[in-house]
């Protein structure tokens, strides 16, 4: 027979949303009992309404964002953004309040959606960063928030220093917060102690077998940095397992365009990749060859597929020209 106390220990688990890193306990003991009570009390009065409804937004853009969906993810954000600017210090006092893990949690995920108040949210974000008594869950959920917000202002040293963090989850975050704020920023190279340590870190992430999500995301982050230095790294990655790993870094090798890479991406097509990842190896290939004045159109290339002979005897030929 199911009983009430089984009931109220089944609840935890169906409240606390976000990242799946264990959250910290409140500073002020509670018994078990009355923190499940707390939680159901606090998510049905109307600023925990407020909350709960507009995290459950942010989850479903989640949900969008996954399945390439651009236009409801548009007009989503749109939604969450109004309504985090409409209470934005209802979600600053539960992002501040330590005594409400469920709600602080929440709250946390969803001030990257602001709008209007985008450069309050941005400093409340970077306060938690600094603060070494914030938990990993809550560093990760400030992560993904300020890759949400893409504010250039906010300051890369805070975030690069947490992609060297011991929680998995936490480098993960911060790997994506990386990518998405350097991809705003007018002139990232101006940047240069935060710019080599981020390449640093990130490259230190990209060999972290613990974590495929993590090293995803820095092969992105790397790719986004737009510097000759990460070439290297980018084509150590294709040798990574994870067919999404490889394909983040093709187009960071496709970015660059840098002729240094035409010869290893004929190998990586000798090799028969899935027809994904070898779609993306060609982009890059044609990338170079009309970068490099090998050609000049990338259409007068397609002929040669995915055959990294062909592609590599193309080349030599245009070489002897």
């Amino acid at each position: 027979m199911i009983t009430m106390r089984r009931v109220l220990l089944a609840v935890p688990a169906l409240l606390l949303g976000g990242c799946a890193a264990p959250e910290k306990e409140p500073d002020i003991v509670v018994p078990y009992e009355d923190k499940v009570k707390e939680a159901l009390e606090q998510g049905g009065n109307e600023e925990g309404q407020t909350i709960r409804r507009t995290y459950q937004n942010v989850r479903r853009y989640e949900e969008l964002r996954i399945e390439m969906q651009e236009q409801p993810m548009a007009a989503m954000r749109r939604t969450i953004g109004r309504a985090v600017d409409d209470d934005f210090e209802v979600f600053r006092k539960h992002a501040l309040d330590k005594e409400s893990v469920t709600l602080r949690n929440w709250s946390v995920a969803c001030l990257g959606f602001a709008i209007e108040k985008r450069v309050e949210a941005r400093k409340l974000l970077q306060s938690m960063l600094t603060d070494e008594m914030t938990a990993p869950w809550l560093l990760a959920n400030a992560c993904k928030s300020l890759s949400v917000l893409r504010d250039k202002e906010t300051d890369l040293s805070l975030v690069v220093r947490l992609v060297s963090h011991g929680d998995p989850e936490v480098r993960t975050c911060a790997a994506t917060a990386v990518k998405e704020i350097w991809f705003v920023s007018e002139t990232p190279r101006d940047l240069t102690p935060e710019y080599f340590a981020a390449i640093d870190r990130l490259v230190a992430l990209l060999h972290d077998d613990a974590t495929t999500r993590g090293r995803r995301a820095a092969v992105w982050a790397l790719a986004n940095l737009h510097h000759p230095a990460v070439l290297e790294h980018l084509l150590g990655a294709l040798e990574d397992s994870d067919a999404e790993v490889q394909v983040g870094a093709l187009r960071g090798i496709e970015m660059l365009g840098d002729a240094r890479a035409i010869e290893p991406l004929c190998e990586y097509l000798d090799g028969s990749p899935q027809d994904g990842p070898a779609s993306f190896a060609v982009r890059a290939l044609q990338q170079i060859a009309v970068q490099n004045g090998f050609a000049q159109t990338k259409s007068e290339l397609e002929s040669l597929g995915t055959s990294g002979k062909a592609w590599r005897k193309w080349f030599r030929s245009q070489r002897m020209k």
